[in-house]
């Protein structure tokens, strides 16, 4: 009922404690997903053929544990919590020496490849093995609150080709250190992240000039990513940290 892979830290994905980065956990799993679609025959080039795209709405992650050492082995189980209209959510659990370290949930649409417009999901949900074994009881996905005031930091960035995916946009799974990037060094090194819920608006290309906002008020902080050019918020993000 749940797919099953494993994976080993590697040094490009380390902290200066020689840890896995924990927003790496977002990586492993969508790395983790995008198999269980291949092996069900709706990779990216899969429904590409079909004029039709994987997009990213939302997704939570909560870690528990200790993030794993360099070479290190994690072990990703994904599955299809439930899907109903357009969304397609899938939980997943990552383990490392023998202890859960983070669990999750992301909602995944299929849409039309031009317009964006998502489809109906049931036809391509009915391929998964669906597990209703929960992750978050009381998730809803709603509209992410802002925190008005408090500690503000920014920082910005530009969108370069390697951070682009087959939709030839900003890879989902980049979001989320772009907005860690305005968080000040000195706090990130003092605090490990307990958990963080991103809500993705819109795309964003290549050469894009992104501004990454942090607010803090205790230990959550409200992120913003935003495009100067045109002042879309491309996503809005709440961390918690230890």
């Amino acid at each position: 009922m749940k797919f099953l892979r494993t994976y080993s830290v590697r040094s490009s994905e380390i902290d200066p404690f020689y840890r896995l980065k924990d927003f790496y956990i977002g990586f492993y799993f969508q790395e983790a997903f995008a198999e269980y679609a291949a092996s069900k025959k709706l990779a990216a080039y899969d429904v590409a053929k079909l004029g039709l795209t994987w997009l990213t709405t939302d997704v939570r992650i909560d870690f528990s544990g200790k993030m794993p050492l360099w070479r290190d082995r994690v072990e990703m189980a994904v599955w299809l919590w439930k899907a109903g209209g357009v969304r397609i959510c899938m939980n997943f659990s990552a383990t490392a020496n023998g202890a859960e370290i983070a669990r999750g949930c992301g909602v995944n649409l299929i849409a039309d490849a031009k317009s964006r417009k998502p489809v109906r999901a049931a036809e391509f949900a009915a391929r998964f093995e669906q597990c209703e074994e929960p992750v978050f009881e009381d998730e809803t996905f709603g509209k992410i609150v802002p925190i008005e005031e408090g500690e503000t930091t920014e920082t910005s960035q530009v969108v370069r080709f390697d951070d682009l995916d087959f939709n030839r946009h900003l890879n989902s799974v980049k979001y989320v250190p772009r907005a860690l990037e305005a968080v000040p060094i000195e706090y990130r090194l003092a605090h490990p992240l307990k958990s963080y819920r991103i809500k993705y608006e819109r795309e964003t290309f290549f050469n894009d000039h992104v501004k990454s906002r942090a607010v803090r008020a205790g230990n959550e902080i409200y992120h913003a990513l935003t495009r100067p050019s045109d002042g879309a918020r491309l996503c809005s993000v709440r961390t918690l940290w230890k």
